[in-house]
């Protein structure tokens, strides 16, 4: 097993908690200043395992957090230890040649272990997910800068899987008014999806390859948005394999 430490500063205690079948949606997490045994220093003992057998297998990992300036990436690896702050918000993504897209937004446990293991899917059409750290402002269909690293694991996934055909599904936030209505929303959210496809192709991925639709504000994972988080939540934007 490689064994890797890396060090990251702690963030803002600013935290999310998932919402059901959305879990890089994080709901704010209370803090209790009256613990002074807060752990702080942790270990993360991550695993990369195929979601049918069980086994271990090899993927190029991308974990956002531990460097607050850019992704650190690991190459073919299956199994290793982090050192990691408590309190900071963490994004773990994995691409391999034969199965579907993985990323995971988590806060680390609150002891001296966090375990986290990563089931990769096999491809397959049907086969949905979120694609994590995509984002964006207000009612802009251009997708926010800090995007870009999302949006180039998924060129990867596309380039390593190039049998893969995928629907790129916009989600929007808001309820309906007399001002924005359910078009409103739904041009919105086509847009956005729109938007991710012109940066695949930007970068290389055949236009035949993309498809995109907007399911407008039908499907937002928080109805009632109260938080700035909640409403990122439901500007979202979902991957479908429709064809291999």
């Amino acid at each position: 097993m490689k064994k890797i430490l890396a060090y990251c500063c702690i963030g803002l205690a600013v935290s999310f908690c998932p919402a059901e079948s959305f879990a890089q949606f994080i709901q704010e997490k209370a803090v209790d200043s009256t613990n002074n045994a807060e752990v702080e220093d942790q270990r993360m003992l991550l695993k990369i395992l195929d979601a049918k057998s069980n086994k271990p297998v090899e993927a190029d990992l991308i974990i956002k957090g531990l460097n607050p300036r850019k992704p650190v990436v690991f190459s073919h690896i299956s199994d290793t230890t982090l050192l990691l702050k408590n309190y900071r918000l963490y994004t773990v993504s994995a691409v391999k040649e034969g199965y579907m897209y993985f990323a995971h937004k988590f806060w680390p446990d609150e002891s001296s272990e966090h375990r986290e293991t990563i089931r990769l899917q096999p491809l397959a059409i049907g086969l949905k997910t979120n694609v994590q750290d995509i984002t964006f402002l207000g009612d802009e269909t251009e997708v926010y800068h800090k995007s870009v690293p999302a949006l180039e694991e998924l060129v990867q996934f596309l380039k390593i899987n190039p049998s893969v055909k995928l629907m790129i599904i916009g989600h929007a936030n808001g309820p309906a008014s007399e001002k924005k209505n359910a078009n409103y929303y739904k041009k919105g959210s086509e847009k956005r999806a729109e938007s991710v496809r012109d940066y695949l192709i930007q970068h290389g991925i055949m236009p035949e390859r993309l498809a995109t639709k907007g399911a407008g504000n039908t499907q937002m994972v928080y109805p009632d948005p109260k938080t700035d988080w909640e409403t990122q939540a439901n500007r979202r934007i979902e991957i479908e394999i429709i064809g291999l």
